[in-house]
C-alpha cells in the first residue's frame, strides 16, 4: 500500500513539474526577437568555465602609441599581478572605439583587459 502511495506522489510531482516547464516554454515561443539589440545583452547561459576564461586584469602605464585604423593601443605598463607579468611594453586590442578618446600618447592610464582568444582586449579605460 505504501509503494502505491509513493508511486502516486511521484507521478503527481512529475506531472506538475512538466506542466510548469510547458507553461514557461509556451509563454516565450511567440516572442519576436528580430529587432532586439543582442549586443548589449549579458550572456545568461555562459557556463562557469567560460566565465573563468574572461578574467579581468588591470594595468597602469603610459600610452606609447595609438592606432585607430588597426584598433590597437601600445602601453608601457607596470607589473600585472593577476597574470604574474613583469613591467613591459605591449599592444592591446581596443574593440570599443569610444575608448580612443581616453587613449592619448604620453598619457598615464589604467586599463582593464581580458584575454579573448589569442588577444588581450581593453575592456575599460580610467
Amino acid at each position: 500500500m505504501q509503494s502505491i502511495a509513493t508511486l502516486s506522489l511521484s507521478l503527481i510531482l512529475a506531472l506538475s513539474t512538466s506542466g510548469a516547464v510547458f507553461a514557461q516554454s509556451s509563454a516565450t515561443k511567440d516572442m519576436n526577437m528580430k529587432d532586439m539589440d543582442m549586443k548589449s545583452m549579458q550572456m545568461a547561459n555562459m557556463n562557469s568555465a567560460s566565465s573563468a576564461k574572461m578574467a579581468i586584469h588591470q594595468a597602469t602605464g603610459v600610452v606609447k602609441a595609438v592606432d585607430t585604423a588597426k584598433g590597437t593601443v601600445t602601453l608601457a605598463h607596470g607589473p600585472v599581478k593577476s597574470l604574474n607579468w613583469p613591467a613591459m611594453t605591449m599592444t592591446f586590442v581596443v574593440k570599443d572605439k569610444a575608448f580612443f578618446g581616453k587613449l592619448v600618447a604620453d598619457k598615464k592610464v589604467t586599463i582593464d583587459f581580458s584575454k579573448l582568444g589569442a588577444e588581450y582586449v581593453v575592456t575599460a579605460v580610467n
